[in-house]
């Protein structure tokens, strides 16, 4: 039996991407299929999807460029990037489906999320707590990464790439969290193997099969989660929160808001994973698509939709980046009646556009369910 044996993972993390498990099942899908197709032509067309063309990780490497379009497509086809929560705290119905109960948008490794994505992607896969070490050594031997849960900790998904004795070999990732009150990244990381006794759960990945789920499925989870923050009135807290509670509040109950304004406004940000789904170029008429998602084009009337549909990610994203930007200027108000009301109004005004967004997205995501439906 070989003491070492390691998948050759060229890649590192997009500044865009989580420390969860669909981050770590996109790292795993990407390497099964470009290994399986030598040209690399796993995306439509050959634009790696460079996060719309801006994210500078993307231009540097090609590698987090191909991963970081498999993130966004199986972050938002299983309804993650259409989350909210509320500002209180409380989970809304849909976070607790996908896997998002822990802190920093959690792990998102619920059953549902877990058997969807491989579901999505066409693969076979076995969920195994026991004999940890054979059934790595397997896996790799067969050049399959491994996805690993452990038992505590944060992350709490590892992927695992190679074996060295009694030791496992994971990809040096680094990832940098955005910081609006320094205007700067901070990084965070390498994240480091774990051991063998912090082991809980492997997915280990079958053969290649005819995918169980396609967009429309995708479509419905995202219909789920939208209609559930609608339902649970999401965002109608954040403007009563933010608005007459605001005002009337005392300054360190002001500094705690602004505190819950900066740790949520991240789900604002998840939209970005929605236009890396459905984006096009040249006014709409080339996808940024890879090929599980060819489906999309067939159809005029929903290429058309999707450009429709790419019009509210914007106002979601271009609202979400001021929201972002509150939380310095609320740290630093001198708190005068006038400035407090001021604020107040600004912030309400940004969240009052994404509510409305929101709607009218839902109601085109309802409309790119009747004409796959009808096409079935």
């Amino acid at each position: 039996m070989p003491m070492k044996n390691a998948l050759d993972f060229n890649t590192r993390y997009n500044r865009l991407e989580a420390l969860n498990f669909i981050q770590r099942f996109a790292t795993a899908y990407m390497f099964l299929e470009t290994s399986a197709d030598a040209a690399g032509n796993v995306c439509l067309p050959d634009i790696y999807g460079y996060c719309c063309g801006e994210n500078p990780d993307c231009k540097k490497d090609e590698a987090a460029g191909i991963r970081c379009k498999f993130f966004f497509l199986f972050n938002t086809m299983c309804g993650n990037s259409a989350l909210r929560c509320h500002f209180d705290g409380r989970l809304t119905e849909a976070q607790k489906l996908v896997g998002d109960t822990g802190t920093n948008c959690g792990d998102c490794g619920s059953d549902f999320t877990i058997d969807f994505l491989f579901g999505y992607a066409g693969y076979e896969y076995r969920k195994v707590t026991g004999d940890f070490k054979a059934e790595i050594i397997a896996a790799i031997d067969t050049r399959k990464p491994v996805i690993a849960k452990v038992k505590s900790g944060r992350p709490r998904f590892y992927l695992i790439n190679g074996y060295d004795g009694d030791a496992l070999i994971c990809p040096d990732f680094i990832i940098s969290d955005w910081n609006f009150q320094t205007d700067k990244s901070d990084e965070i990381g390498p994240d480091g193997p774990p051991t063998y006794d912090e082991l809980d759960v492997l997915y280990i990945f079958g053969e290649k099969t005819a995918r169980r789920y396609t967009l429309i499925d995708g479509l419905y989870n995202i219909r789920r989660t939208m209609e559930c923050n609608i339902n649970e009135h999401v965002l109608d807290g954040y403007l009563k929160q933010l608005s007459d509670d605001f005002i009337k509040a005392s300054r360190k109950e002001r500094l705690a808001c602004t505190q819950r304004l900066k740790e949520t406004v991240v789900y604002l940000y998840n939209i970005v994973s929605f236009i890396g789904a459905f984006m096009t170029d040249n006014a709409g008429r080339t996808p940024h698509s890879h090929y599980l998602h060819q489906e999309i084009w067939a159809l005029p009337a929903f290429a058309e939709l999707v450009n429709r549909m790419n019009e509210q990610h914007w106002i979601i994203l271009n609202a979400g980046h001021k929201v972002g930007g509150f939380h310095g200027k609320l740290k630093k108000a001198t708190f005068t009646p006038w400035r407090i009301r001021g604020l107040s109004a600004e912030i309400c005004e940004e969240i009052g556009k994404i509510k409305q967004a929101d709607i009218e997205l839902l109601g085109f995501i309802n409309q790119a369910i009747e004409i796959l439906s009808q096409k079935q």
